[in-house]
Formats: structure tokens, sequence, C-alpha cells
């Protein structure tokens, strides 16, 4: 897959802006450049789209090479590319606050979840699932592409099935090296996770040169998917959105809803493991 002509359209690891300038924020030292340039970009969201780079240099008191070079190490070519995304940002910012505005949170929360999880269980007794599993046992080498927001349910399902032999690898928006994608093959499996499809809307197209069977773990019904798929999971029955662009979805199947189905996912993985071992 060469990624040279696509470069300006290559949203695998810049998907997330928000991560990436947060990640700054948490790792470097408050005196670094990035860590300047990343809390003020953060700390002025909404003025950042009518905001020039010049004025971002003069009030982090830094050059205007300082601030290009940052835009280019977080993965954007240009200072206007970056604003393209931000608006993404602030789209994500909204959908927050109107996740936890209720009267009766606790209420609220204890429902959906209630609800949620005995979809997903329902959607967990389908042939989708095991077919899912099939793909996933089979597969000389498994790759788990999500956004990093969603890391951790996959990297707790990789040290999951570690425990059996089995190691795969997971790759997230933060991840800075695609040749790992270049490098699977027929007999490898590609394993996209994106509850609202709104990270895999974003990469669509550059999968399309991926040679390993590709699947997919979404509650976005979207068309957009369809051919470039070998198995489409449906995470869950009753809430079914369809979006061909992205769209802000914050719900408790984005928030819990993949860790939940790992952990199904896993115990009937341990189950045909334990059949295997015991046979």
């Amino acid at each position: 897959m060469d990624n040279t002509e696509n470069n300006n359209e290559y949203r695998i690891f810049r998907f997330n802006l928000l991560t990436s300038l947060l990640a700054i924020l948490n790792k470097n030292d408050e005196n670094d450049t990035d860590f300047v340039i990343a809390k003020y970009i953060l700390s002025n969201l909404n003025d950042i789209p009518n905001t020039s780079i010049y004025k971002i240099a003069d009030d982090c008191f830094v050059s205007r090479s300082s601030v290009q070079r940052f835009i280019k190490n977080i993965g954007y070519d240009s200072f206007t590319q970056m604003k393209q995304s931000l608006g993404e940002v602030i789209l994500h910012e909204g959908a927050l606050l109107d996740y936890t505005d209720h009267t009766e949170y606790s209420d609220y929360i204890l429902n959906s979840i209630n609800a949620m999880t005995n979809d997903i269980a329902k959607s967990a007794s389908s042939k989708g699932f095991r077919k899912l599993v099939d793909y996933f046992v089979k597969a000389r080498c498994v790759v788990i592409l999500s956004a990093e927001d969603s890391a951790h349910a996959c990297k707790l399902l990789q040290q999951q099935v570690l425990a059996t032999g089995k190691l795969i690898r997971i790759m997230t928006s933060a991840y800075t090296n695609i040749s790992l994608l270049d490098s699977l093959s027929q007999d490898d499996l590609l394993l996209v996770c994106s509850i609202s499809g709104n990270f895999a809307l974003a990469i669509n197209d550059q999968l399309n040169d991926v040679k390993a069977t590709k699947c997919l773990i979404t509650l976005n019904r979207t068309t957009s998917f369809v051919d470039n798929y070998s198995l489409i999971y449906y995470i869950g029955e009753d809430i079914k959105p369809s979006s061909h662009k992205i769209s802000m979805l914050k719900n408790v199947y984005t928030t819990y809803g993949l860790m939940f189905l790992f952990d199904l996912f896993y115990h009937e993985f341990y189950l045909r493991y334990n059949k295997k071992t015991t046979s």
C-alpha cells in the first residue's frame, strides 16, 4: 500500500487530534515547546479556527518555524490542514457535554448500561459473532486497529489472549509506523474497531489495498463499509445509527461497549482454546 500520493488524506494517525494534543500535555515537561503549543491550542479550541499561525507563535513566545514543526510532528502538512480537524474536536467536545447532561444521571447511566449489555450479549449469540471468532482463531497474524481512545479495551484483549499463547498486535491512531499494514497477507486478520463508525469512515479509503482479511466492529449501518470488509459485526441490535460522514456519537456503547464485547469474545476464544488443548 503506497501512501505517498495519499499522504494529505491519510487519516489513520491524525484521526484524533485531541488525543495527540493531550498525549503531549501528559508526557512533556511544562517548559518544552511542544507542551506550550499543545496547551495553548487546547485552551483556545474554539478560537484556533480563526487564529493565524503568527498569533500562536507570538502568544506562545516561540518562533513560527517551531509551530510549523509541531504541526508536522503530529501528522499534518500545514496549519490549515490541522485547523480543519479542529472542527471535529469541537463537535466531539460538544457531544461529551450532551452525554452527561441528564438530571437523573446515575439512573440514566445504569439503565442505559443494563440495556446495552443485554443487547450486546444478544448480538454475541449470533452467527456473525462466531464467524468473527473463527477469523481471529485461524489468522496467522492478528492486528487490531482502532482510535486511541478505544485502545484500552484492545490492549486488555491482547493481554488476555497472550495467556493462551496467541500473540496479537494493536495499532491505534497514535501509532506512527504504517509499514505493519503493508506487510499483512491474506492469511492475516485486520480487525478494525470503530463503535461510532467515525474512525472507520476516516480510514475507509486507505484500507483498500490492505491484503489481509478485514473485519469491522461497529454500530454504524452505513453502506460505505460494505465493499471493504469480509465481515461487519454490529455490536448491538437495539441501536442502529447510520451515517456515511463523521458525526459525533457519544453513548454507553461508545464508552463501555467494546470492553464488554471483548469480555464475551475472550470467553468464546478461551472455550475453543481449552477444547483444543484437552482433545
